[in-house]
């Protein structure tokens, strides 16, 4: 998710009962996104992935851009609403998912030329009601104890995001957001499993980041909240953390995972989560975005406009970029080339050279 929307999380979800009473509203998981050809020029962006060789972006308003030249030019994707898309993630070339706000959960079977809407806040709020009063009813004292926050979450109406999505294949996946929502599909999305009482985050943190690592999956979250899924279980624990701000994201790859977020903070873990090393940033901007790139190594984005890439003596080097902007997420266009989103839309940069 993009810092833009992780700084005003809160002033976003207080103006949601002001904007449904304003005149004239359409809600957005009912309104299409509207067509705009200057998008990727000029208009803020908040995520971007790899779907096999293209890129996918997606922004405010139901925004999505799809690039199939590695970020030079890009094409408008329809989609179903027009709510704020904050994350998306492609589990294969073809299948995607992206998350935003009002609970919004879209689907993709084409790489992103074409969506469909398969989950949204109303729909999250009557499984999370149906799924704990059955359970309750069955003698569950857990499920019990949480029915009060249900009928809070049902009060207050759909409006809650969900900030990352990450399918581990193409039928089993995972969308957290605000206030501890989660909740787990194993059938490609066409029903989710609300995860409530099964997440080891006593406040209610908001949960802003998922990935795999070693094959394992971890999120991370607000005051240094981290969590690894234990499958046998059913339920994500926590994971003892070097960090009590917030993370923004975190990198994952067969031997390594980064967990990154305010202040330029970056540490990393060698053996699953169990001891953590703070990478020198050299940078006290919050770190927004990161990606691994083909050729081994990993760039980060930061929030002041600056990229860092990965060397292999383990140190962070600043990139020279040609238009700095905020930045909120990166991905690889190739070997040493990457995609940035941001405040000002979507732009590629090499990463070939370093001062």
């Amino acid at each position: 998710m993009n810092m833009f929307n992780k700084l005003s999380l809160t002033g976003v979800l207080a103006c949601v009962a002001a904007s449904a009473t304003a005149t004239g509203f359409k809600d957005p998981l009912d309104t299409p996104a509207q067509v705009n050809p200057g998008l990727a020029a000029s208009s803020r962006m908040t995520a971007v992935t790899a779907a096999g060789a293209s890129l996918v972006a997606v922004g405010p308003r139901g925004h999505i851009l799809v690039s199939q030249d590695q970020g030079r030019t890009w094409k408008q994707s329809p989609a179903p609403v027009s709510t704020d898309l904050v994350a998306v993630r492609f589990a294969t070339p073809t299948h995607g998912w992206a998350v935003g706000h009002d609970g919004v959960v879209l689907h993709s079977a084409d790489g992103g030329a074409s969506w469909t809407r398969q989950f949204d806040g109303r729909r999250a709020l009557e499984v999370m009601k149906t799924h704990y009063t059955q359970r309750a009813q069955q003698g569950d004292a857990k499920a019990a104890a949480l029915l009060a926050d249900i009928d809070r979450y049902v009060e207050e109406g759909p409006g809650k995001p969900f900030l990352d999505v990450l399918f581990l294949n193409q039928q089993e996946g995972f969308v957290v957001g605000a206030f501890n929502l989660a909740f787990h599909t194993r059938d490609g999305g066409k029903s989710w499993e609300p995860l409530m009482g099964r997440i080891d985050n006593p406040k209610g943190l908001h949960l802003y980041a998922l990935a795999q690592s070693g094959g394992q999956l971890f999120a991370a979250g607000e005051q240094g909240l981290l969590l690894r899924w234990n499958a046998e279980g059913r339920q994500f624990e926590a994971v003892e953390s070097p960090y009590r701000g917030t993370y923004f994201g975190l990198l994952g790859s067969s031997d390594s995972l980064l967990a990154y977020g305010l202040r330029g903070n970056v540490f990393q873990s060698r053996d699953g989560g169990r001891s953590w090393a703070r990478r020198d940033t050299g940078v006290t901007d919050a770190i927004t975005g990161a990606t691994a790139l083909p050729g081994g190594g990993f760039v980060l984005s930061t929030q002041g406009g600056k990229l860092l890439a990965g060397r292999a003596d383990g140190k962070l080097a600043e990139v020279r970029v040609q238009r700095p902007m905020a930045y909120f997420n990166v991905a690889a266009a190739g070997p040493r080339s990457v995609v940035v989103v941001g405040a000002s839309g979507v732009r590629a940069e090499s990463i070939t050279s370093q001062p």
